[in-house]
């Protein structure tokens, strides 16, 4: 469903440190392979998405902000840990490239049943039961009939441990479509509290 007068379509994110972009940006490069057409995520739009709230009544969003913004102040920044190449639905028809994001302490589901608990208040948001922290590197455009799953098995190796990716804020960001993908604008940045 689109967006439609007086409503936003938005999602509740953790945004990804400029370096480790750059360097997902730099790996990207090897999926590039003849028996699928990509379409990559720019390295400024990669993100830990929480939480997708879709329409959104723009009356709310204040509100949104606010009750979202004492969820992140009452905790502390943390740390997750990034490796690991996978796929959705699954490798013999992979439909999205992820990397993954571990969770060693379990603070982000933590912070994950906290952030869900605000908006299921709002009985406005269809929201999923659980989370896979991962960042999107590419939607499969195309399989061609000579795909073999094996391609994936064969990258996974260099994408084992790729980095640190601190939480010190979440982004409440607006989802907007245009020829090129969907384009993302912050609407508010809700800082985690030392």
């Amino acid at each position: 469903m689109d967006a439609g007068a007086g409503t936003l379509r938005l999602f509740l994110a953790a945004p990804c440190p400029p370096a480790l972009a750059q360097r997902l940006a730099q790996l990207q490069s090897e999926l590039a392979a003849s028996t699928w057409d990509l379409a990559l995520s720019r390295p400024e739009d990669l993100h830990l998405t929480l939480h997708f709230l879709g329409p959104t009544p723009e009356r709310v969003l204040d509100d949104l902000k606010k009750e979202l913004g004492a969820v992140c102040h009452a905790r502390r920044p943390f740390d997750l840990d990034c490796g690991g190449l996978g796929c959705f639905p699954d490798g013999a028809r992979p439909r999205v490239l992820w990397a993954g994001l571990r969770d060693p302490a379990g603070r982000l589901e933590e912070l994950f049943q906290a952030s869900r608990r605000v908006l299921n208040a709002y009985r406005l948001f269809q929201l999923r039961d659980g989370l896979v922290p991962h960042l999107t590197l590419a939607r499969v455009r195309r399989l061609s009939a000579a795909w073999d799953p094996a391609l994936l098995r064969g990258l996974a190796p260099q994408w084992g441990d790729l980095g640190r990716y601190p939480v010190e804020s979440l982004r409440l960001m607006e989802s907007a479509g245009s020829q090129d993908g969907p384009r993302y604008r912050s609407l508010a940045e809700l800082e985690l509290k030392p």
